[in-house]
Formats: structure tokens, sequence, C-alpha cells
């Protein structure tokens, strides 16, 4: 037994497909208008321009006060350093005084030094012939002197008599300054005087403590 199938769902059915297939071939629904409703670009040169004067501008203004800055702290740093200059050399011309002021008072104190060794040592020639007038007789007279300080002296004399050169030993051996006293030669002389008669002429070694000339008379 044979179905039949009514016309008018035969006659729907290609409609429909139709209607897919013109469908998928312009689709209304997606079409967009993109030129419609695009905007427009316009280029503002002026006020581009304008911007980029100020910009420029406003870079030439930090450029000019780096300069002048620049240029100012050149001028301070020279100016420092022509300062920092002339107190170099005051301090030079200080150090070079110093040093001139150091070195007369090292010779001062060096001086100083000598001159207070010269008078703790000093030679007392004073004390020296005090004390050889001191224990020398009235009737001796010494002709010549020789010595150092060392306290080794040659003394050439002249006596009256032999005696009494023999007695001006004994008044030199008893000093407590003394320390030894020898007769080198002994000679008659020509005399020294009229009434003394001929004399005696005589050489004497004397050694006297050194210390004699680091007292003060």
């Amino acid at each position: 037994m044979t179905k039949k199938i009514p016309m008018s769902f035969l006659q729907r059915r290609p409609q429909k497909a139709a209607d897919k297939k013109e469908n998928l071939q312009n689709p209304k629904i997606l079409e967009v208008n993109l030129i419609k409703d695009e905007a427009r670009v316009v280029f503002d040169w002026n006020k581009n321009l304008s911007l980029l004067f100020l910009v420029l501008f406003i870079a030439a203004l930090l450029v000019v006060e780096v300069y002048i800055g620049l240029n100012w702290w050149e001028k301070e740093e020279s100016a420092n350093s022509q300062t920092l200059d002339t107190n170099v050399a005051t301090v030079v011309r200080e150090i070079a005084a110093i040093k001139n002021q150091a070195d007369n008072a090292l010779t001062y104190k060096t001086k100083s030094v000598l001159v207070n060794d010269l008078l703790n040592n000093h030679v007392y020639w004073t004390n020296f012939f005090n004390w050889l007038e001191k224990n020398t007789l009235s009737t001796v007279k010494y002709d010549g002197f020789n010595g150092d300080l060392s306290g080794n002296y040659s003394l050439a004399a002249t006596a009256a008599t032999y005696s009494q050169a023999s007695w001006q030993v004994k008044a030199f051996l008893d000093d407590p300054l003394t320390r030894s006293v020898d007769v080198s030669t002994v000679s008659a002389g020509s005399g020294i005087s009229r009434d003394a008669g001929p004399g005696v002429n005589f050489s004497l070694l004397l050694q006297v403590n050194p210390e004699i000339f680091k007292t003060k008379p």
C-alpha cells in the first residue's frame, strides 16, 4: 500500500530551500556600510606647528640656561682657583719665613749651647794669674810663660839667690792646687838689681790642677 504525500507540503519545501540558499548567498543582516559612517581625519598644521615651536623654544631656553650656568660655574671655579693659588703662595711664603725663623732659632740655640758650654767651662785666666801671684815670692821675677788649659806650664824665672829659687819651689808645692814642680835648669844670671848680686836664672816645669780655670774668681 502506497502512502500519498500532500501536494501542499511538496510545494512549500522547495520554497524553503530556495529561501535558505538566497540567505546564504546574500546575508542582508550582516551588511555594514563602513564608508558611510567613516570619520574624516584632518591634520591641523597651525596647531601642531605652534606646539612644535613651543617645544623648540623651551628646549632653547633650557640650553641657554645650561650654557649660562656652565659659564657662571667656570667663572666661579676660575675665581676660586685664583684665590686658592693666592692662598697657596701666601702659605708657601709663610712656611719659608717660619723655616727661616726656625733656622735662625736653631742657629741661636746652637750658639747658645756653645756659649753656655763656654761659660760653664770658661777659662778664668785671672784665677791662674792671681794664684801665681799669690804663690810667688817677692824676690822672684818671671821672664817667660808657656802653657795651655791642661794645667802644664813652663816658667822662666829669676831669683836673687839659689836659696830663694828653692823657696819658690817650696811655695808652689805647699799650695793644694799644685800637682808637681820641677826645676829644669839653673844658672847664674846677670842680677836683678845692683844690691842683689848676680842673681840666679832657673826654669820651672809646673803642673796645676786645671779645675782652677773653671772656678769663678
